[in-house]
């Protein structure tokens, strides 16, 4: 099993959700985040964002964090999903983390590892 944090532009975030769904991943978590990567950046009153290289320019990025809980199987195709549905090849947009998950349980059930994604 794996826990995948996709971190995306808000504003794509309803088309990634339909083909998301689209491909089977419907059961997620999504949060509004406010975080920053390495590069600097200037921001506009445009959708555009340029690196300025200002190293003491720390404004924070509104962000939207996708959680999923897959099986290890999925784990390319899911990838290959957010890639391809959020990839414009300018500087944010977005990470993907995939990390294994030792345990899961459910709460209700007591079921534990692939049992609590059925």
């Amino acid at each position: 099993m794996k826990k995948v944090m996709i971190i995306i532009r808000p504003e794509k975030y309803r088309y990634t959700k339909e083909i998301l769904e689209q491909e089977g991943f419907d059961a997620y978590s999504v949060v509004n985040v406010l975080g920053r990567g390495k590069k600097q950046v200037e921001f506009s009153l445009g959708d555009e964002i340029h690196s300025t290289g200002d190293k003491n320019d720390h404004r924070l990025i509104t962000k939207k964090l996708i959680t999923i809980y897959i099986n290890d199987e999925e784990e390319e195709k899911l990838c290959s999903t957010v890639i391809r549905s959020n990839q414009t090849e300018q500087a944010g947009d977005g990470k993907i983390f995939v990390v294994p998950v030792k345990r899961s349980i459910r709460v209700r059930t007591g079921e534990e590892n692939e049992n609590v994604l059925i």
